[in-house]
């Protein structure tokens, strides 16, 4: 059974859905979200790129149950990977928006904090990154990204330093996430927040993701874990 699938809208949406329970990172994951990723850049129809969950999950964050059951060699690879895929989606050519319909912790709020935007449900869920709860060290590829992405000293404090975790009001406070709705308007919030994104005229898609490597470039790349 496939872990997600991807929708494409009349309206110029692609909306990919994560449908594994709790949503965790694995490979499959990896491989499933880089095909869907490589359909949507060849469509030219696509405007614009929307990812949530189904239930209370958007993503629980990596799978650690498959990653202990692996080789070693297996669990450095998708962690490359995994960076790979998070700054694929920062650099992507389109705009993007993680519609966070329930719980977003660790690895899947990494995954939320690549898009370019995030709405939040304000009936259920909380983003949090609480590696440091686990004794778990970030990468500074990881940390890059939360920078860029949070500015504020205050909800880099908050969210990565002391693992709070943030319901979608508190999150919309600290410049987590851009809008804080009902879960019955989350869709279209989302599609309006593109859409505005974009104005009258639209972005070039090369332009685009010029724009975002040069705001946001990778510094810390590691081949090796």
């Amino acid at each position: 059974m496939a872990v997600m699938k991807v929708e494409y809208t009349a309206d110029g949406f692609a909306i990919i859905t994560m449908q594994n329970g709790e949503n965790r990172l694995n490979q499959v994951y990896i491989d499933e979200m880089t095909k869907i990723l490589d359909d949507i850049e060849r469509n030219e129809d696509v405007k614009a790129v929307i990812t949530t969950g189904e239930g209370k999950f958007y993503s629980n964050g990596l799978d650690l149950k498959w990653m202990q059951s692996e080789r070693e060699d297996v669990v450095n690879n998708f962690r490359i990977n995994l960076g790979q895929l998070q700054w694929r989606i920062a650099h992507f050519p389109l705009p993007t928006v993680a519609l966070i319909n329930g719980h977003a912790f660790a690895g899947g709020a990494f995954i939320a904090a690549a898009h370019d935007y995030r709405v939040m449900n304000v009936k259920r869920g909380w983003i949090c990154w609480n590696e440091i709860l686990i004794n778990l060290r970030l990468q500074q590829d990881s940390l890059d990204l939360l920078r860029y992405k949070f500015g504020r000293m205050e909800a880099l404090r908050e969210a990565v330093l002391f693992a709070k975790r943030f319901p979608a009001k508190r999150a919309l406070e600290l410049g987590i996430v851009d809008i804080a709705g009902e879960p019955e308007n989350l869709l279209k919030e989302a599609k309006q927040i593109a859409l505005k994104a974009l104005g009258t005229n639209g972005i070039d898609r090369g332009m685009l993701q010029t724009m975002k490597k040069d705001l946001f470039p990778r510094l810390h790349f590691r081949s090796k874990i």
